[in-house]
C-alpha cells in the first residue's frame, strides 16, 4: 500500500481538482494560506487513515473493517466529482466518520481547521466527501491484493506511521474508544459498520 496518500490525492485531482471539488461542496479556503484546501484534504485523509489504523490494531476491528471493505468496490474513484455530488455518498461518508472518530469527530474537525487555516464549516463539509474515497481506495486495494485482516491492519499501520497525528486525532484511542468502551464510543465503531454502513460504493 506504499504511496496510498499519493494515489488518494491523485484520484481527487491534486490542488486544482481539490479546489473545484471543495467549491462544489460549498467549502472554501480560509485565512491567508492559498494552499489551505489541499493541506486540509491531506490532513483529513491522514486522519481517516490513522483512525482506521488505530481501530484495526485489535483483531476484531481488523476483521470487521476487512469485511466492510468488501462492500466498497472503489467506483467512487472513477469520477469523484460526480460521485460526491450524490447526497447519498456524502451521507455514507458522514456515517463512516462517526464510526471512525466516534465522539471525537468534532475535535478532529476543529484540529484540521486550525492546522490548515480553513474554517470549521468547510472542514465539516469536506471530511464526509473524503471518507468514501478512502474506503473506496482501501476496498479496491484489498480486492487487488487479497489482503486478509492482519495484512490490512499492517498496511494501514505502515501507511500512517509517517503521519503526525497527535495534534489531529487528539484523545482518539484504539478500538475501545470507537466501540463504546471509551470516551468516543457514541457510534459503535468499526464493529458496527457491518450493521449500519450502507457501503454502496
Amino acid at each position: 500500500m506504499a504511496g496510498l496518500m499519493d494515489e488518494l490525492m491523485g484520484s481527487l485531482g491534486g490542488g486544482g481538482g481539490l479546489s473545484a471539488l471543495l467549491g462544489g461542496l460549498g467549502a472554501t479556503g480560509g485565512g491567508s494560506n492559498p494552499a489551505g484546501g489541499e493541506q486540509a484534504a491531506t490532513l483529513g485523509l491522514q486522519a481517516i487513515l490513522g483512525g482506521l489504523a488505530r481501530n484495526s490494531e485489535d483483531p476484531r476491528g481488523a476483521a470487521s473493517l476487512a469485511a466492510t471493505l468488501d462492500r466498497h468496490d472503489g467506483s467512487v474513484l472513477d469520477d469523484p466529482a460526480s460521485a460526491l455530488s450524490d447526497p447519498s455518498t456524502l451521507a455514507d461518508g458522514q456515517k463512516i466518520l462517526g464510526h471512525v472518530f466516534g465522539g471525537d469527530q468534532e475535535a478532529v474537525t476543529r484540529n484540521i481547521a486550525a492546522k490548515s487555516g480553513m474554517d470549521v464549516g468547510s472542514i465539516a463539509k469536506m471530511l464526509p466527501a473524503l471518507a468514501p474515497v478512502v474506503m473506496g481506495m482501501l476496498g479496491r486495494k484489498k480486492a487487488e491484493g487479497a489482503l486478509d485482516p492482519a495484512g490490512l491492519s499492517g498496511a494501514l499501520k505502515q501507511e500512517s506511521s509517517g503521519f503526525d497525528l497527535g495534534d489531529i486525532l487528539g484523545s482518539l484511542g484504539g478500538l475501545g474508544a470507537l466501540t463504546g468502551g471509551g470516551s468516543g464510543g457514541s457510534g459503535g465503531g468499526i464493529m458496527s459498520m457491518l450493521k449500519g454502513l450502507l457501503g454502496r460504493r
